[in-house]
């Protein structure tokens, strides 16, 4: 009975709530998002869209994801075993590609032989994956992705080091075709156009009906974005196909009003609308956020099978899943629901109860986990600034040399009175016989550099020994030789 009643703990809490979590790195943003499934309804629980370092500052950019993501973990309280990732599409090489039907045998054989042909990857540096779009009598039309290894290393080690081996890799342009289809966005006989406007690219996805024909990626110049569209739109066609009375549905960071209005204006465009999210629910406070309708889709694999089911992760990372059959799903269903009619609420209630427990301890540790992420980062930047300190240290010349190769190069008859040293430069002031002559003298010197007086030379009548005689005074300035 004890084994019935965990079986049924376990079926009921999954029954009653799941949740998946995505990871969309992009160029400059980190893009957050959280989907719960409860009673086979789908709900956004939250987002967060977070500007980034760049990818030049690596340091940077790895304790700032590293940070945010813990933070929104500790905030919603997340499952870690259903996390999907995104890379930035400008990191992989897409193809539509046509091969024999025979080749359906040993398709992803024939792929990595022939990756050559499609990519500039050599044999062994990259992972790949391929989705079957259509197959014909004598061939088989497919969708492939390819990526360098080291791509997709350097973000997993640095899930790694969060203690997450995400479920996906994935790129934006599936994504976000994977939840147009899943809120049936498509429509037989008609063409769509998904357009994702996120500088410094526009990404766009045409299909026919549902059936997936053609995708871009490129560069999105600042001015005239909407005749850079419309004519890729114009020079796209396959099979005879017309582009003509398209329904552009448009997203993206960078989808201001101007791209939006001219793209209206435009004779080849039949409606420009938002990308459907009818089946998608929002959680409460939380609005539905269009612009990243790819990040949105994200997830979705970790609580539905989507329609194009890429993913970029290493064979030898992703999880089995153990397939139930229909006689077994039966059983468990049946003695759920006996087991539901006789102490059902009284397992809902200790449930209830073990999850507020649960939450009132997360929420008590919360303030210290903030805390130790805050002092982690002083510790970072006190340790840069020690750095910095030292290579200015190291790199100065010592006070002592400096000092040593005036009185070598000075005649005995000089008399400095004034010695500043500042890192990069000198300033003396003294009596001397001559103070024209010691401008060449310090010059010639392989420590200085750039002499020359900092005041109009004087003269003086002083008293040295029992000697009255008169000196020049002077004050120059040098700079010291590469500072």
């Amino acid at each position: 009975m004890k084994v019935v009643k965990e079986s049924f703990d376990l079926f009921t809490h999954r029954l009653i709530s799941d949740s998946s979590f995505g990871i969309d790195f992009r160029k400059g943003y980190l893009i957050l998002t959280l989907l719960k499934k409860s009673l086979g309804k789908i709900a956004l629980a939250d987002y967060r869209i977070h500007p980034i370092s760049p990818e030049s500052q690596k340091e940077e950019r790895e304790t700032e994801t590293i940070s945010l993501i813990n933070a929104f973990i500790s905030k919603n309280q997340i499952n870690e075993e259903k996390v999907s990732v995104a890379i930035p599409r400008d990191k992989v090489v897409a193809r539509f590609i046509r091969l024999p039907i025979a080749t359906k045998e040993n398709l992803r054989k024939v792929l990595e032989y022939e990756a050559s042909r499609y990519t500039p990857f050599e044999n062994g540096e990259f992972y790949f994956d391929y989705h079957i779009l259509k197959e014909e009598k004598e061939w088989l039309h497919l969708f492939a992705l390819f990526v360098k290894k080291t791509e997709v290393d350097y973000y997993l080690a640095l899930l790694k080091k969060i203690g997450i081996q995400p479920v996906s890799v994935q790129i934006p342009s599936t994504a976000a075709l994977n939840l147009f289809l899943y809120n049936e966005g498509a429509r037989e006989n008609e063409t769509s156009v998904l357009l994702n406007v996120t500088e410094p690219f526009f990404e766009m996805d045409l299909l026919q009906g549902k059936e997936w024909k053609e995708s871009f990626h490129l560069p999105l110049p600042r001015e005239e974005r909407a005749s850079r569209i419309m004519n890729t739109l114009k020079r796209s066609s396959q099979d005879g196909h017309s582009y003509s009375e398209s329904t552009f549905f448009v997203y993206g960071l960078d989808a201001d009003e101007t791209t939006l209005a001219n793209l209206k204006e435009a004779d080849q465009v039949k409606r420009v609308l938002p990308p459907p999210l009818n089946r998608i629910e929002a959680g409460q406070g939380v609005s539905k956020p269009y612009q990243i309708y790819p990040s949105l889709g994200l997830p979705l694999k970790g609580l539905i099978t989507p329609q194009l089911d890429l993913n970029l992760l290493p064979f030898e990372m992703r999880k089995k899943v153990r397939q139930i059959g229909k006689p077994l799903l039966v059983i468990l269903a049946s003695i759920a629901l006996a087991l539901t009619l006789t102490w059902g609420a009284g397992a809902m209630i200790r449930y209830r109860s073990e999850l507020k427990s649960v939450n009132d301890e997360i929420k008590k540790k919360r303030p210290e986990v903030e805390a130790i992420a805050k002092l982690q980062k002083q510790k970072d930047e006190c340790c840069k600034e020690i750095s910095e300190l030292e290579k200015i240290r190291a790199g100065e010349v010592s006070k002592t040399e400096l000092l040593e190769e005036l009185t070598k190069i000075l005649p005995d008859t000089v008399w400095i009175w004034n010695f500043r040293y500042s890192g990069k430069e000198i300033e003396i002031s003294g009596f001397a016989d001559s103070a024209s002559n010691l401008i060449p003298l310090i010059d010639n010197s392989p420590l200085f550099e750039k002499v020359e007086f900092l005041a109009p030379v004087t003269k003086e009548r002083l008293m040295r020994g029992s000697e009255t005689k008169e000196y020049e005074r002077f004050k120059i300035k040098a700079r010291i030789e590469g500072r």
